[in-house]
């Protein structure tokens, strides 16, 4: 019945807790792979409640497991029909960029950047020149990771004049050291952030008269300089799409009334986005021991057997937008 869901190493090691009791936290099969497939997929949870001394590992009951396995696969499948749906509605974009992006037509509006130099001033330039609203995607796909001084800061007379600055990170762009203190100034520059687990590509728009769409995955290789109206207008509708499904990270979690700590409504965001216990704790500067405190101090206030099951009922309390 679980062979759909989990590994056959994990089928047989959640028969097996459900036989033979806990497991030692700190015992060689709670380190392996097929305890990690359990703990990530909802199977198996930490315990650090019942004896703090000797920490372990219990099942889940199977009625609520396989209840949420079914639940998250349910929302893999909408979540890849949107995708589809939303390249479909898309499509005459793509090739219009397809094609003026190899020379094979000469649409109007449309302009080739192939200088790095010159990407990075227009992005910037975009962002000065709008006058009511200032959208970017921000993906991660280098592997030196960037520091502090790439927060995307702009003059203050941008969010003077009243500009909305709007943000969609990749999730991979936040699992590295560091990543916190960019979000912090990002945040503190006036940008509304969400997170969405994949990004098709970096993306700045500006109003509704401009968009700046890289030629490669990592925009290294140039951009387009879109200011085609139903071209713009289109790339702003799929950015939409992405947002709605997207996670608000900074002020999500609404601290007055859910007695949480500072760091654990910080975790909460994170844990919201799918992250892995080392990429919060990468991200947060902390070890991954402190992290699952924080996880286990989540799962006890919202009374969840699982990070899944945590993260619907914080949502459920009001306690993520």
């Amino acid at each position: 019945m679980l062979e759909g869901m989990l590994s056959p190493g994990a089928v047989a090691l959640y028969e097996s807790m459900l036989r033979e009791g806990p497991i030692p936290l700190d015992g060689p099969t709670a380190g392996g792979p097929s305890m990690a497939e359990l703990l990530e997929k909802g199977f198996a949870r930490r315990d650090y409640r019942t004896d703090p001394d000797t920490p372990q590992v219990v099942a889940v009951e199977p009625a609520r497991a396989v209840d949420h396995a079914i639940l998250a696969a349910q929302q893999s499948v909408l979540e890849q029909s949107r995708q589809i749906q939303a390249a479909r509605e898309h499509l005459d974009v793509l090739q219009a960029i397809y094609l003026a992006a190899h020379g094979q037509a000469g649409i109007s509006g449309i302009e080739v950047l192939d200088d790095a130099a010159r990407v990075a001033a227009m992005s910037v330039e975009l962002c000065l020149s709008a006058r009511e609203e200032f959208l970017s995607f921000a993906t991660h796909r280098n592997r030196k990771a960037p520091d502090r001084r790439t927060a995307m800061t702009f003059p203050a007379a941008v969010t003077a004049r009243g500009v909305v600055l709007r943000n969609v990170y990749e999730r991979s762009a936040l699992e590295f050291a560091g990543a916190q203190e960019i979000v912090a100034a990002s945040v503190a520059a006036g940008w509304q952030l969400r997170v969405a687990p994949e990004l098709p590509m970096r993306m700045v728009i500006a109003d509704r008269h401009a968009a700046l769409v890289p030629l490669g995955v990592s925009g290294a290789d140039g951009a387009l300089l879109v200011r085609t109206p139903n071209l713009v207008a289109a790339l702003r509708v799929l950015f939409d799409l992405i947002w709605a499904q997207a996670v608000p990270l900074g002020d999500t979690a609404r601290d007055a009334g859910t007695g949480l700590t500072p760091a654990q409504t910080k975790v909460l965001e994170l844990l919201a986005t799918g992250m892995t216990d080392g990429a919060i704790a990468r991200h947060l500067g902390s070890s991954e021991r402190t992290v699952r405190r924080h996880v286990s101090g989540l799962l006890e206030a919202l009374q969840a057997d699982n990070r899944v099951a945590a993260v619907y009922a914080a949502v459920r309390r009001g306690w993520l937008a």
